[in-house]
């Protein structure tokens, strides 16, 4: 068995799966995001040695929601929660589990799940975006993560496509995150209608009293409103630019998108696909994919079990 790890900011999940990617128990625990990193980390030994009592497990994969040092293994920092700073993750799992333990990004691990048990699986390489709260990047290159000249590579988020767009929270402007992820796709929604509230007045009724999320906004547009609809369009046009980049510089056999907004389906998937290609080199337009993760939210979770059967034969 493997012991699979996939930490968040506001929860983490624990998966026993056998080495071929069948889950066998999955349990989730939310968490409180003002908890110190050794509080989490207390709870996540204390739920994983109860899920692997009874079981003979050989080793643990771990993905992270912030950025990872590959090379020496250790946790760099956490936007989302304090104490993780230089964090010896795998070292503590195996100094308290007796397992060899091995992390990286979640993003990088979730493009090894969707790479190795999902959509991305008979293909050589893939780009892998998670879109969600922010935007997270996972290159694929002939079966390998790509991870560049520092380990960091894969920001595909961080790419910037606006000038002088809104802030993001890695300090620059106009980045795709701060265009294209969840929070920002609802942000926008919102200030769309407040400069036009005739034209958003299906959006306001759907979201009910509540703030508008980028749900709302896709649910609008599937019932056909045509302002949402055009507030969509615009989004794939930014998110499609962003895209087309990583095509144009990888030539990827297929693009994975997981993340909650993936699953808005194809009244996201159709236009982002439209909006992509015209702004690809036309050599690559014929073989353009863009598809939705197959794993749904378990990609990271299945990407940590490839990722420790790596450790294993190493």
């Amino acid at each position: 068995m493997i012991l699979a790890i996939d930490i968040g900011g506001s929860q983490f999940g624990l998966a026993l799966a056998t080495p071929d990617g069948r889950i066998i128990k999955h349990i989730q625990h939310q968490t409180d995001r003002t908890d110190h990193a050794d509080k989490r980390i207390d709870r996540i030994l204390a739920a994983s040695k109860t899920l692997i009592s009874q079981s003979s497990v050989l080793a643990c994969g771990i993905g992270f929601g912030g950025p990872v040092n590959f090379d020496t293994q250790r946790i760099v920092n956490s936007t989302h929660v304090p104490g993780w700073d230089d964090c010896p993750l795998p070292e503590i799992v195996e100094q308290h589990l007796g397992l060899p333990a091995i992390i990286d990004n979640d993003a990088n691990v979730g493009a090894l799940g969707e790479y190795t048990f999902g959509a991305g699986k008979n293909s050589r390489h893939i780009i892998y975006y998670t879109v969600s709260t922010g935007i997270g990047g996972g290159i694929i290159i002939n079966g390998e993560i790509y991870r560049g000249g520092n380990g960091y590579a894969g920001e595909l988020g961080h790419v910037p496509i606006l000038r002088d767009g809104p802030q993001c929270d890695c300090g620059n402007r106009g980045c795709l995150e701060a265009l294209c992820s969840g929070t920002a796709i609802g942000r926008r929604a919102t200030a769309a209608i407040q400069k036009h509230p005739r034209k958003g007045i299906a959006i306001t009724r759907a979201a009910n009293n509540t703030p508008i999320t980028a749900k709302t906004l896709f649910d609008t547009a599937r019932s056909g409103d045509p302002y949402a609809r055009a507030l969509v369009d615009e989004i794939c046009t930014d998110l499609g630019q962003g895209l087309a980049m990583a095509v144009n510089a990888f030539a990827p056999d297929v693009i994975v998108i997981g993340g909650g907004v993936s699953n808005a389906g194809r009244i996201l998937f159709e236009p982002l696909r439209r909006e992509t290609s015209q702004f690809l080199m036309p050599i690559h337009r014929p073989n353009l994919r863009i598809v939705p993760a197959k794993l749904k939210n378990r990609s990271v979770i299945l990407g940590a079990v490839a990722l420790a059967k790596q450790r294993i034969q190493h």
